[in-house]
């Protein structure tokens, strides 16, 4: 029987600019959990931010790089990227599942939280409308 570690990967906070919409945020969220690597991604059009989880061993570098081509193809501007390590979750299994969090503590935290906004329905830009 093999057993199931969880290697901790890297937060990468991203600042993106032209967002104006849920559909922005959305396709931006799309973008990137597209690229490889890539276990969580969360983006909120109202800050201009995005919060991925890389996956333990990917390059938050080479990420950046490739990032910054998903969002410039999907309509947008990268602005700036930070990166820290995952920390694992107090107590339980930092991730790996076999407390039974099924992994959620694998994912990114302080997911941000897309808040609708006058005018959701139409962006002016960006590549949602």
């Amino acid at each position: 029987m093999e057993i199931m570690t969880h290697v901790p990967g890297t937060i990468v906070e991203l600042a993106v600019s032209g967002m104006t919409c849920t559909g922005c945020s959305s396709s931006i969220e799309q973008a990137l959990t597209a690229l490889p690597g890539v276990r969580s991604a969360s983006v909120d059009h109202t800050t201009g931010r995005a919060v991925v989880l890389l996956e333990g061993g990917v390059s938050a570098e080479d990420f950046a790089f490739d990032a910054d081509a998903a969002i410039h193809d999907a309509g947008y501007t990268l602005e700036g990227a930070a990166a820290r390590p995952e920390r694992a979750g107090g107590g339980g299994c930092g991730g790996g599942g076999a407390c039974g969090c099924g992994g959620a503590e694998a994912k990114a935290p302080e997911p941000v939280q897309a808040v609708a906004s006058e005018g959701d329905g139409c962006c002016g830009g960006g590549g949602c409308c």
